[in-house]
């Protein structure tokens, strides 16, 4: 028989430690890559397969995630329902979604050529190939417009929740 130890709760330090490194980590990526495709760091326009603006928005993505990992780690539940917080993370939220659903509906309607690749694997063989534009733009477009109602939904039953919260 094995005698068990006792296991030690760890600081609360330990815990915001690792929130702030996730957060800023998030938080880094997306700005360098807003500050990409906004060119304060040079980049030669030929490493863009998008427009700027639709990089932008993935980058916003990461950054706004980052930030709300922050909030999420600093505040408590409680103080995150408070209508100032309550709001700001609805604001947040809204945001990243509608970053997210812009980059997918971007990809599957948006003008010009695109270029999608497949990749099948079954056990240690790998196959890769040029996909379909017709399909890829299809399925970039649809889940597009299903993070788009989502976004939709979302919203408007977190709007009415927190406008019933303060009434």
């Amino acid at each position: 028989m094995s005698e068990s130890k006792e296991v030690k709760p760890l600081p609360p330090w330990v815990g915001g430690c690792i929130v702030l490194i996730m957060s800023l980590s998030f938080f880094g990526m997306g700005l360098f890559i807003m500050l990409i495709s906004f060119d304060v760091i040079p980049t030669p326009p030929e490493n863009f397969n998008a427009p700027r603006i639709v990089v932008a928005a993935a980058g916003l993505v990461f950054a706004l995630a980052g930030l709300m990992i922050f909030l999420g780690g600093s505040f408590s539940e409680e103080e995150m329902n408070k209508p100032f917080l309550a709001w700001v993370w609805f604001l947040l939220r809204l945001a990243v979604m509608v970053a997210f659903s812009s980059v997918f509906l971007w990809v599957g309607f948006g003008p010009g050529e695109r270029e999608f690749q497949t990749t099948s694997s079954f056990g240690g063989i790998t196959s890769t190939g040029e996909g379909s534009s017709f399909l890829g733009r299809f399925l970039f477009g649809g889940a597009g417009a299903l993070f788009g109602l989502v976004t939709l939904w979302v919203s408007y039953a977190s709007f009415r929740k927190l406008i019933q919260k303060s009434l």
